[in-house]
């Protein structure tokens, strides 16, 4: 039993000790006071602490209770011992402190249980909800983006902070703030052990108390005083939970982004669990992302078959990179939300805007060189509500058969890739033939069989219109071999190459064939024409 929870169960007023480090001190509660016992915590008298056996450094620690007033020359007193002041009698308090002997083997008992909880329960939830069978009271257990990641027990029904919290799935801001207004959070944080508030409006106790893993703030564990009455044990037993679902948390990952695992907030946004736009936007604003403006969403793959650990790394790195980015491990690779900013003028810039933030940053493109990374990038969007969709746009990326003949660019952007895309999606579902104009298809068979150069005249024809002369330069012929192809063009495949929809058909289609490879389209082995 801590020295913080001997005192808090004793009948005093107050107290003297040499340093706050003692409270934390683990004790072993006796009736009987003896020199050299280590790790005890026995009762004296003034008459014990004046004679010769004042316990030394090593030894245990005696506590001296003084009814009424404390003389100030004893209110330094040496390392190993404590005073205590308080109103009841020397024999009530004696009674009060035997009965610490009976409550500490009930807390051992307790914690005993507790961590049998831990090593039985696969994840929080069941953590949750077998430590509030043991510490008797409802609990709810959250991350550092403030997101509850479990709750258990009887929460209050009658109070709607509370309510809310539990069916949103997060802690509101509203709530954030009246702890840090409160100066609630703060007196936990400089304390390190949890606290027992009041709620003045309805009376109801609440404890709450911050979780810790290796020195970072990894969440909050809240407890709610409705079926059982919070004691000194019970906050003693609260901190124990609190250090074991620390653990967990470390375990499963889910801490947040503010200890450098991943917004889990984005992660639920892309999982779909907010299907209201101003859930969504309410929860993104929790995680820090600006509102009303134009993002983009990379997917950031590196090694195959890496894992969660892995990843980890590589959010922090790309987190790092890209200033104002929110990230989250989502499948096997980091997704990550990129600001763009509030769009400039009528046009659409921000094709041009995201190239120019991602490319130039030489921090981003050096982690993905250095670590043999790829990021996949969607279009640019202003409604919070594609996220989703613009992760598929990604993924779809990364997919596309074209990409991986072609040169493995470190940076992938969909607009620039928008034809094999769309041959992919269509490849994909077994109706690329749908997508092809059989007349450039018979166009590029004749070329391939003839050895000639129809195909090429065409898509020079579109790219250089109303100039023949820089169409026939791009190539490499002369004007007069140029006109004489465009005429056989039309002879030979019925493409009027000054008719806008047949103009349109040869680009189209040539840029499809290239996604979906030509040979297989022009030998046949895809593609039948009509």
């Amino acid at each position: 039993m801590r020295l913080r929870t001997i005192l808090n169960e004793l009948p005093i007023t107050s107290s003297y000790i040499h340093d706050d480090e003692l409270l934390e001190w683990d004790l072993i509660v006796s009736p009987e006071w003896n020199v050299g016992s280590k790790g005890v915590v026995c009762l004296g008298s003034m008459a014990d602490f004046q004679s010769n056996d004042v316990p030394q450094t090593g030894d245990g620690i005696m506590l001296v209770y003084v009814q009424g007033e404390l003389d100030e020359e004893y209110h330094k007193p040496p390392r190993n011992v404590v005073f205590v002041t308080g109103e009841a009698s020397p024999s009530d308090f004696q009674e009060a402190f035997m009965r610490l002997v009976l409550k500490s083997g009930e807390l051992a008992v307790r914690r005993e249980a507790l961590f049998r909880c831990y090593l039985d329960s696969y994840d929080l939830r069941q953590f949750a909800r077998r430590a509030s069978e043991v510490i008797g009271n409802p609990v709810v257990i959250s991350n550092t983006d403030h997101k509850v990641l479990a709750t258990a027990g009887e929460i209050p029904s009658d109070r709607p902070d509370i309510a809310a919290t539990v069916e949103n799935g997060y802690v509101s801001q509203s709530v954030e703030d009246h702890l840090a207004e409160s100066g609630i959070l703060s007196s936990v944080r400089s304390s390190r052990h949890s606290i027992i508030t009041t709620n003045v409006a309805d009376n109801l106790r609440c404890v709450t108390s911050i979780i810790y893993h290796h020195r970072l703030e990894m969440g909050r564990f809240d407890a709610f005083e409705v079926t059982h009455e919070v004691t000194g044990v019970d906050l003693e037993l609260i901190d124990f939970a609190t250090s074991l679902a620390g653990l967990m948390i470390d375990r499963l990952g889910v801490a947040g982004k503010r200890v450098d695992m991943g917004s889990s907030v984005l992660a639920d946004v892309l999982s779909g669990k907010f299907e209201d736009k101003g859930a969504v936007r309410e929860h993104l604003r929790i995680a820090d992302v600006p509102l009303d403006c134009n993002y983009v969403l990379l997917r950031v793959v590196g090694q195959p078959g890496a894992g969660h650990d892995y990843y980890a790394r590589v959010g922090q790195l790309v987190g790092d990179a890209l200033s104002g980015s929110v990230w989250t491990i989502f499948g096997s690779a980091v997704v990550v939300l990129v600001s763009l900013g509030e769009a400039a003028g009528q046009g659409f810039g921000d094709y041009e805007t995201c190239e120019r933030r991602i490319l130039r940053d030489r921090s981003f493109m050096a982690s993905l060189e250095h670590n043999d990374m790829r990021a996949f990038v969607s279009e640019p969007f202003s409604d919070v509500m594609l996220v989703r969709p613009r992760l598929k746009q990604c993924i779809l990326l990364d997919e596309a058969d074209a990409l991986e003949r072609g040169e493995r660019q470190r940076v992938v952007f969909f607009w620039e890739r928008r034809f094999q895309m769309v041959a992919s999606v269509f490849k994909g579902l077994g109706y690329s033939d749908m997508l092809l104009d059989k007349r450039v298809v018979a166009m590029a068979r004749y070329d391939r069989a003839h050895g000639s150069a129809y195909l090429e005249t065409a898509v020079m024809s579109v790219r250089f219109p109303g100039s023949p002369a820089e169409a026939a330069e791009a190539l490499n012929v002369h004007r007069n071999t140029y006109f004489y192809r465009v005429n056989k063009i039309s002879e030979l495949f019925q493409l009027d190459l000054k008719d806008g929809d047949d103009r349109l058909a040869v680009s189209f289609t040539a840029r499809v064939l290239d996604a979906l490879g030509d040979d297989a389209a022009v030998n046949g082995d895809l593609l039948e024409t009509s």
